[in-house]
């Protein structure tokens, strides 16, 4: 298994430069198909497909050619479709994705008075994208007319997407020098979590308040994983020295009766006991219906296992040799710590705010964070773990039951919308 997951990971970049085309072509199509197109990342494809030519993985003018004709080839599709269906379509299906008959009359005057200019500006737009080419065919433009427009869009919006990618990877290729190899990617997915995030919001208007820490402690989480990982894979970095630091003292201060304590704590903590009883209580709010609260603990704790697993195969990180109890599996990152901190943070996220009475809520807060911090120092306590698995697999487990938690909630607030306009 180790070797099969490391096989696929030295594979990436030759199937990405046989297959990465194709994948851009599919993509880029799709996205100008009207409603379908609005949830597919068709911009974002583009532009990492720039920084893969910065990094000499894809070829500048085949990405070019590829991704213009696609672009082209999809806006056709949604020109045609738009032709045959005409607005009629968008008024009885437009409000499942928000979509307003004051923004079809908006889109209809500037179309009849500026054609050209709503067939290139809509290409910088993610929502107008996929529906421009559906507008200017509900008009009955003349065909060549939307065809000479849309090339010139098209091109321009790939090229300008490409070369930000591009421009993107070479200021990757600097920052690596002073903040190493990591760090900047973990600055580039925080710039895309915070925009979906907004982007959602200000669309769908989903997100309480309070979800707002949910956020935060997603971001904060995706920090400490990648800083983990990164000192990890280096062979002098802060946190090995942390780690021997940490292991020492362990051996020298935990008597037996902490060992002890320590075992019982690991024991019923474990990724065995936690799994079962995430799915369980999972498949409990599923029988309830409370939909929303059974999707995000299964999510969570499903992802969780298996990016653990992918982790652990991948690094191969050896566990202590002073370890209380010897384990076959690699130690990078602590699994009892992962799936735990996933656990308690949904359970903290569905029970605390449905608590009034504040003992009892700051009660149950408490529990939730001590808990996981408990699992995870016990498998530091019997040197089973280093120090930087179980932070790492604290950071894990937080990153994916928060990233759950937003990703369910914007897919159950699609669906409710759905039926309600059903209705």
């Amino acid at each position: 298994m180790p070797h099969f997951i490391s096989n696929i990971v030295g594979a990436l970049p030759g199937f990405i430069e046989s297959g990465g085309y194709w994948i851009i072509a599919a993509i880029v199509i799709f996205e100008g198909i009207p409603a379908l197109g609005t949830f597919i990342p068709g911009h974002f494809v583009v532009i990492i497909a720039g920084f893969l030519v910065k990094l000499e993985i894809l070829n500048f003018p085949l990405v070019l050619l590829v991704a213009t004709v696609s672009a082209v080839l999809g806006d056709l599709i949604g020109f045609l479709i738009g032709r045959k269906y005409g607005y009629s379509f968008l008024k009885r299906f437009g409000g499942y994705i928000y979509l307003k008959d004051e923004h079809i009359e908006k889109a209809k005057r500037l179309i009849d008075s500026h054609c050209g200019k709503a067939l290139i500006l809509g290409k910088f737009s993610p929502f107008t994208r996929s529906f421009t080419p559906f507008f200017v065919g509900a008009s009955k433009v003349n065909t060549k007319t939307f065809l000479l427009w849309n090339i010139i869009g098209a091109f321009l919006w790939v090229f300008l997407s490409v070369l930000v990618g591009y421009i993107f990877g070479a200021g990757y290729h600097s920052a690596v020098q002073f903040l190493g190899k990591f760090i900047p990617i973990a600055i580039l997915f925080s710039i895309i979590i915070i925009w979906a995030y907004r982007f959602v919001n200000v669309r769908f208007h989903i997100f309480k308040k309070y979800e707002i820490f949910v956020l935060i402690l997603n971001l904060v989480s995706l920090w400490g994983l990648i800083k983990t990982v990164e000192d990890t894979l280096f062979t002098y970095s802060f946190m090995k020295e942390f780690d021997i630091w940490v292991n020492i003292f362990m051996s020298e201060h935990v008597g037996n009766v902490l060992s002890k304590t320590a075992y019982f704590v690991s024991l019923f903590g474990g990724t065995t006991v936690l799994i079962s009883l995430g799915m369980i209580v999972g498949i409990g709010f599923l029988l309830k219906k409370k939909w929303r609260r059974g999707a995000i603990m299964i999510l969570s704790i499903v992802s969780t296992s298996a990016i653990l697993i992918l982790i652990k195969d991948i690094v191969m990180r050896p566990r202590p040799e002073n370890a209380l109890y010897m384990l076959s599996d690699s130690s990078f990152p602590s699994g009892h710590a992962g799936i735990s901190a996933a656990f308690f943070v949904v359970l903290a996220y569905i029970l605390v705010p449905r608590i009034h009475y504040w003992v009892k809520r700051e009660v149950v807060l408490v529990l939730c964070i001590v808990t996981p911090l408990l699992i995870g120092l016990s498998r530091v306590m019997m040197n089973v773990h280093w120090a930087s698995d179980v932070i790492a697999g604290w950071s894990l487990g937080i990153f994916l039951a928060t990233g759950s938690i937003l990703f369910v909630k914007y897919v159950s607030a699609i669906i409710i919308k759905y039926y309600q306009n059903k209705k």
